[in-house]
């Protein structure tokens, strides 16, 4: 039961309209909700609080990621970022976005989606 409300409350937070999210989130939220993802990902025992910003990163770079795809798809190779043939998992995207936040700390305040999208860039640039 509890699962289920903490899930309720990420969607919740998820769909929630907000002026301030108009152009995502923060690299510092990015960073604190994907660095628990990948604590979790290491077998690293994490607190509830940590769990909602584990979800949280999750679906969005699921989310990034299927629009990354799905833009790559209609762009017909305009792209700036080209992914291995079969793709990356979640967990590969949250590390490349975790080491980039951490080793550009003066980009923590601007856009998550931005950075995500640098990090994806430098990770897996076209030829």
């Amino acid at each position: 039961m509890r699962h289920i409300a903490i899930c309720c409350f990420v969607w919740l937070l998820v769909l929630l309209p907000s002026a301030s999210r108009a152009q995502g989130p923060p690299g510092s939220e990015l960073l604190r909700a994907c660095g628990a993802a990948q604590k979790q990902s290491d077998g690293i025992k994490i607190s509830d609080e940590e769990a909602i910003g584990s979800i949280y990163c999750i679906g969005y770079i699921s989310g990034f990621l299927d629009s990354l795809a799905l833009s790559s798809a209609a762009s017909g190779g305009g792209q700036k970022i080209c992914l291995p043939q079969r793709g990356i998992t979640n967990d590969q995207a949250v590390r490349v976005l975790v080491k980039f936040l951490r080793e550009n700390p003066q980009t923590l305040h601007e856009s998550g989606r931005m950075s995500l999208y640098i990090a994806l860039a430098r990770t897996f640039p076209c030829r």
